[in-house]
This record gives C-alpha cells, structure tokens and sequence, in this order.
C-alpha cells in the first residue's frame, strides 16, 4: 500500500503543477477585459491628447509614457485644505490633491464652487485652470 502511494504521488503531484501552469497561463477572458479597458481609456486619452503635447513640448528630456502621463479632468473647485493639497469635486466625489506651492497660491484667491479643467499624475495636480 505504501509503494502504491510513494509511486502515483510525484506523478500526481506533476500533473497538479501541469495544471495551475495552464490555467495560470490561460488567455481566455483577456480578450474582453483588454478591449473593455482600451475603450475606457480611449475617452480619457482622447481629452489628454492635447495636454500631452504641450507637456511633450516643455519637458524634452522627460520620456512620457501612457503609464506616467498627465491626466486630464474637470471638476468643481471646493478650495484649499492646507497650504499643499486642495479639494475638487469630481465625478467620482471630493478627492484632495496636492499642489506646487505656486498653484496652491493661485487658487486660494478662486470661491468655493469654481469650474476648474486640471491635470494631475498619481495624486498631484501638475496644472489647473478655470474653465
């Protein structure tokens, strides 16, 4: 009984491993979650196209990705939380941001409830102006 066991167990065991490579490997709904993810991001691409340029423009020896560039938003100015992050609202809710100390300066003179077209990378806002 036990040489039946130590025999099938590493064979057993190799097939186990076969299978969680396959299916592990598997490209089955990759397809669809890829074509459901480039159709998302084509409308956001499209808004930060010409905000890409510009940037492309002004930072030469910056190399911009799609993983590293700006995105662009709108969104309804709610004002300064400290002297380095504001908030906006936006589609998905109030989100703060962090600013430049310049832009921080510049939008603590703007009310509450201003229209405001913003580009940010991660969590900081790298341009912003009224619309």
């Amino acid at each position: 009984m036990k040489n039946k066991i130590a025999k099938y167990l590493p064979i057993l065991a190799v097939a186990l491993s076969l299978t969680l490579i396959g299916t592990a490997c598997s490209n089955n709904n990759s397809g669809e979650n890829a074509s459901a993810t480039n159709a998302n991001a084509a409308g956001n691409n499209a808004a930060a196209t010409n905000s890409d340029a510009a940037n492309n423009a002004s930072s030469a020896d910056e190399t911009v990705t799609p993983e590293n560039a700006p995105v662009a938003m709108s969104g309804v100015f709610n004002g300064v939380n400290d002297d380095k992050t504001i908030e906006i609202e936006t589609g998905v809710g109030a989100v703060s941001y962090k600013v430049s100390s310049e832009i921080a300066d510049t939008v603590a003179k703007w009310e509450k409830g201003t229209n405001v077209t913003f580009e940010y990378k991660e969590d900081t806002i790298t341009k912003i102006d009224k619309e």
